[in-house]
């Protein structure tokens, strides 16, 4: 009868050794999930922030040309006043 009871303690604590290791599981990839999804927008951001970089330093160059021809624009003005 000792024997039998062993055994019924040892199959609880298998039981209960199996039924903990399910529930870790499960929230260790309900956590996977978000950290993917966390990814996913992380990397989206970074696109969006490289394209808005990528324009900006457009701008930036179409703006320093502008810049640039009115100066020189304003060097012909005072040019031909001056004469």
């Amino acid at each position: 009868m000792g024997v039998h009871i062993i055994m019924e303690v040892e199959k609880i604590i298998l039981v209960a050794l199996g039924m903990m290791l399910s529930v870790v599981a499960f929230f260790l990839k309900k956590e996977s999930l978000k950290v993917d999804r966390l990814n996913k927008r992380v990397q989206q951001m970074e696109i969006d922030l490289a394209k808005n970089t990528a324009r900006d330093s457009e701008r930036w160059v179409q703006t320093t040309k502008l810049l640039e021809d009115r100066r020189v624009d304003i060097i012909k003005i005072f040019d031909q006043l001056n004469k």
